[in-house]
């Protein structure tokens, strides 16, 4: 084989090994998969919960009175589930309200819901005579979200919105005495208010 001849072929094999190394152009430069197409995320900060009463009433329990009774709570006030948008997309209230149900204890009410806004019947076991608050209440819960959407090549988060989210759970009702001293964070404790 002539050195002429060899060299052609190595040149030619050469050429052939650069060529399959680039590949196809433009490939090396795709941007990498980051998230499903569609999919919405939230992040949440300044959660917080506390009880409400939405229903209380003073009553006297006098010392020939006491077993079980039912008495009438007076409406006070009421508590709701929404949000509010402060900038940028909007996200409707329900799917906001359902990511802040996976961050909080017990399940929140839907968007729109609330709570009962006329007297409420509340049965209690009175069992020492005294001054007493029936009552019944729900847990609030609160916070403040950024929610992004994954955009459609799957690439990367936009339509970023901002805003406050609020609902409840948990309604409770019972009564409390005056003279009592309920634990902190407790319906008793909150009911308290209107001894």
């Amino acid at each position: 084989m002539s050195k002429r001849f060899l060299s052609t072929v190595v040149a030619a094999g050469l050429a052939s090994v650069s060529f399959v190394a680039l590949g196809p152009a433009g490939s090396a430069n795709a941007a990498p998969l980051v998230c499903e197409p569609g999919y919405k995320s939230a992040k949440w900060t300044s959660l917080s919960s506390s009880w409400a009463i939405t229903h209380a009433k003073q009553i006297n329990i006098p010392k020939h009175g006491t077993g079980s009774l039912t008495k009438s709570a007076t409406y006070r006030q009421t508590v709701t589930s929404g949000r509010e948008v402060s900038a940028g997309a909007s996200y409707s209230a329900s799917w906001v309200i359902s990511s802040m149900d996976a961050h909080v204890s017990g399940t929140l009410s839907k968007a729109g819901e609330k709570t009962k806004e006329k007297s409420e019947s509340v049965t209690y076991n009175f069992n020492k005579p005294g001054v007493y608050v029936v009552f019944s209440g729900a847990k609030k819960a609160s916070g403040y979200y950024t929610a992004k959407t994954c955009n459609t090549r799957g690439t990367g988060f936009g339509k970023t919105g901002y805003g406050k989210a609020r609902s409840w759970n948990v309604e409770a009702e019972g009564a409390v005495k005056c003279t009592e001293a309920p634990k902190k964070g407790t319906a008793k404790r909150a009911a308290k208010a209107y001894c």
